[in-house]
């Protein structure tokens, strides 16, 4: 009996809650949606961030134009950025080209004393605000150095200068140039031929290499994103 009376009360008793399930507990708490950075430009499966842009803006990378805004600046940038990307593509099918360190630290020495004389600030103050180091201006520098070579070399063998399109261009452009420059009476052509030819070839490469960026440009996907409003920074152009 007393077994039996203990069974009518279990069954009797109130059923136990079920245990909680994750679906029913309280969401967590969360802060505030921090943006950490945004995206520039997409250049085929690669990306540029903006932070990168800034970075680059903060310590003054380019020489900036005369009464250039500060948006035009980043933009250019932004420009060097795609195309470097565009031809890092190429260079990976090679071993790739290390630049003389030599040249690597003049670079490195012209953009701070551009930067100083520009700002009046020492440089290292403006690497400390991009959050930066020398030693990653010197990689961008290196970078650029390297895909810049890659690219001379690659389209050298191309350029082909005549004897007729040397004379013509001592007879044209090259006379231009030496009047603006107040060179009244130009040397004789036999005295500077091969510098007027080298003066040829290194515009007509220079040309080469515009088409073939232009041509990679055409080649692959490339999207520009609306650019965020710009604060301005004690080491950059007002807008």
């Amino acid at each position: 009996m007393k077994a039996l009376a203990a069974a009518m009360l279990l069954a009797l008793a109130p059923a136990a809650a079920p245990p909680a399930r994750a679906a029913d507990a309280p969401p967590p708490t969360t802060g505030p949606a921090v943006t950490l950075d945004r995206i520039a430009a997409v250049v085929g499966d690669e990306i540029v961030l903006e932070g990168e842009i800034s970075r680059l803006a903060e310590i003054g990378f380019l020489p900036r134009r005369e009464g250039e805004e500060e948006l035009a600046y980043r933009d250019r940038l932004l420009d060097l950025r795609v195309v470097e990307l565009l031809r890092e593509k190429e260079l990976r099918l090679l071993t790739g080209l290390e630049p003389d360190p030599a040249e690597v630290d003049a670079k490195l020495d012209e953009v701070a004393a551009r930067y100083e004389a520009g700002t009046g600030e020492p440089f290292d103050r403006a690497l400390e605000r991009a959050r930066t180091s020398r030693d990653e201006v010197k990689a961008w520098i290196r970078r650029g150095i390297a895909l810049e070579s890659y690219a001379r070399e690659r389209l050298l063998p191309t350029v082909k200068v005549t004897e007729e399109a040397t004379k013509a261009f001592y007879e044209g452009p090259f006379g231009v140039e030496a009047a603006a420059r107040g060179l009244e009476t130009l040397p004789p052509y036999a005295e500077v031929r091969e510098q007027v030819r080298e003066l040829l070839r290194e515009r007509l490469l220079n040309e080469e290499v515009e088409r073939w960026t232009e041509d990679l440009r055409a080649k692959t996907r490339i999207l520009v994103y609306r650019r965020p409003p710009i604060a301005s920074s004690s080491g950059s152009a007002s807008r």
